[in-house]
């Protein structure tokens, strides 16, 4: 995954004093914002991402919106043999993919996408040795439509509540025939 490592002394006041990886971390920041205006991953999935690693032996909650617009807590860690993001183990969770057919650019507050037309439960694969994992889905449309935007999102099992992570806005649509089945995969470096 791509990222820097700083080092900071707190005392008497704070200031880096190390980095490692800060200037290809600062480039890829830059040219993303640069190339890539309509790639955004949304506040719900930063929550997410940052409760994954906070340590605590406690139950941990983090806020998002689900589709509906709701504001929902959504508990991490329930007990021993818990899913994560699930407030009870054994329940239906994990990932989904969706594609639309909205052109209005993301924002970090999205939590659905603009003309969802699919959402489908994806499978996530990891290679070992390699530098990247998929999280794909396969699509079959029953007419034709010109997908423009594509969504990836998280499904807690207990409630059933689902938000948003990621929301991209291609820059043409993609053609998806009617009855052709067509696969959206999500592919991140680690």
């Amino acid at each position: 995954m791509l990222r820097k490592i700083e080092i900071w002394q707190l005392e008497p006041r704070p200031r880096k004093v190390a980095s490692v990886g800060e200037e290809l971390f600062e480039e890829y920041l830059e040219k993303k914002r640069r190339l890539l205006p309509n790639d955004l991953g949304t506040n719900w999935f930063g929550r997410m991402m940052a409760t994954t690693f906070r340590n605590s032996k406690a139950v941990i909650y983090f806020t998002v919106v689900d589709v509906t617009g709701a504001s929902r807590s959504i508990c991490e860690r329930y007990g021993v043999g818990a899913a994560l993001f699930n407030s009870n183990y054994n329940y239906d969770c994990g990932a989904y993919i969706g594609v639309g057919t909205g052109t209005t650019p993301p924002t970090r507050t999205d939590y659905k996408l603009e003309s969802e037309v699919s959402r489908q439960p994806a499978t996530a694969v990891f290679t070992d040795g390699a530098d990247t994992f998929a999280v794909s889905a396969t699509f079959s449309l029953a007419s034709d439509a010109d997908i423009w935007e594509i969504g990836l999102y998280w499904k807690e099992g207990t409630n059933g509540w689902v938000w948003l992570l990621d929301r991209t806005v291609l820059s043409s649509p993609v053609r998806f025939p009617a009855n052709t089945p067509m696969s959206v995969a999500y592919v991140f470096a680690i």
